[in-house]
């Protein structure tokens, strides 16, 4: 059963490297008005290539944001002191969700019509896409605690990615989108009796003006969306509440919960295959059994002399620590998952060793009475 994990895993691992480089590459290609695939007689690069502009932009834009709203929907909401939060609040949840479907009716419609679109529809594309580059700028801060998170071979995980990548995917829309019309005004090259007609093509045919002003026309865009949202039951300031309203992320106002100690990555690295991680004994945490390794233990004895030399430090470092390392606890329950954890943890418990060696009188006997009863 550990091999099947241990290749399901891998595979998901690779797609979603290829998936963010793919998305990274055609956001740097655009500074440069560099829209066309990347050609290569290489039939791998090929393959990627092809998955990079075909079946990529799906994934990102559409079942990944989908599956996010949807765990964030089934997430316990701000007022529960429990593990995995809501990363968007309940109660304004659907103001979110209506802007990001509209910018993925915006984003696919500037796919499908390539700038051959009616005029209308041409404008709502363009200003559905920033509104949509606007809200992935704030989800992708959001999850900035958590982002590094994404990359572990988990599909629950891959969401939380998804805002920053399909930003990219917008951007360039956007970008393309600009340098297409201006390529089209240039072949074309009206020209004007009125003075004020002829002044207008030419602010909107100058990519260097247009780009940050169709922002401004989002105003009444977004306020046509907010005033109808208002008819079922949203607030003026729901796209603003269902950030705050929330605990553990980067916008949030709530407090988490009590700090329930322990070293979660550690932890979950404990749970992995004996032969690997090598249990040493039972302990006590929480007035709960557990399995202990030397990983564990030298960890929990480094943040024992944190607190006792450095509290205010210990505190900032808790909180933060708290914020990833409790949700991915929750998440982590499978073998294969726990070993590369111990891997990726094991310079960090040399570091707390040499540490302890080095400026703790007895670093062995504050190692060893780790998760101990009180009364040893």
């Amino acid at each position: 059963m550990d091999v099947i994990f241990y290749f399901i895993g891998g595979i998901i691992f690779i797609i979603t490297l290829i998936i963010s480089g793919g998305a990274f590459i055609r956001f740097v290609k655009s500074f440069k008005h560099n829209y066309i695939p990347l050609d290569s007689p290489n039939p791998y690069v090929q393959w990627i290539t092809r998955f990079n502009y075909k079946a990529a932009p799906f994934i990102i834009s559409t079942l990944g944001p989908l599956g996010g709203f949807l765990i964030s929907w089934t997430a316990n909401d701000h007022t529960k002191h429990d593990i995995f939060y809501t990363p968007i609040n309940h109660d304004h949840f659907l103001t979110i969700f209506i802007f990001y479907l509209i910018s993925l009716v915006a984003f696919w419609l500037s796919i499908l019509y390539k700038n051959k679109m009616p005029p209308l529809l041409e404008v709502f594309s363009l200003l559905g896409m920033a509104q949509g580059f606007i809200l992935c700028t704030f989800l992708s801060i959001h999850f900035a605690h958590f982002m590094l998170v994404a990359f572990i071979p988990m599909l629950i995980t891959f969401p939380l990615i998804c805002p920053l990548l399909f930003g990219m995917l917008l951007f360039v829309q956007i970008r393309k989108h600009f340098y297409g019309f201006r390529e089209k005004q240039r072949d074309e090259d009206p020209v004007y009796d009125s003075l004020i007609l002829d002044h207008a093509h030419k602010f909107v045919a100058n990519d260097t003006v247009n780009n940050p002003f169709i922002f401004f026309l989002l105003l009444p865009f977004i306020a046509i969306q907010q005033s109808v949202l208002i008819l079922f039951g949203q607030v003026p300031l729901s796209a603003i509440k269902a950030f705050t309203e929330t605990t553990t992320y980067t916008f949030s106002q709530y407090a988490p919960p009590p700090d329930l100690g322990g070293h979660y990555l550690c932890t979950i690295a404990s749970r992995g295959s004996h032969w690997l991680v090598r249990p040493l004994r039972k302990g006590i945490r929480r007035g709960k059994i557990i399995d202990v390794n030397r990983q564990l233990l030298v960890a929990n004895a480094f943040e024992e002399w944190l607190e006792q030399n450095t509290p205010n430090f210990h505190r900032f470092l808790r909180k933060n620590y708290n914020k990833v390392g409790i949700p991915l606890n929750q998440m982590v329950n499978n073998k294969w998952m726990s070993n590369l954890m111990f891997i990726i943890m094991k310079p960090f418990e040399c570091f707390f060793l040499i540490w302890l060696y080095t400026f703790d009188i007895a670093p062995e006997k504050r190692i060893q009475r780790q998760y101990l009863p009180k009364d040893h």
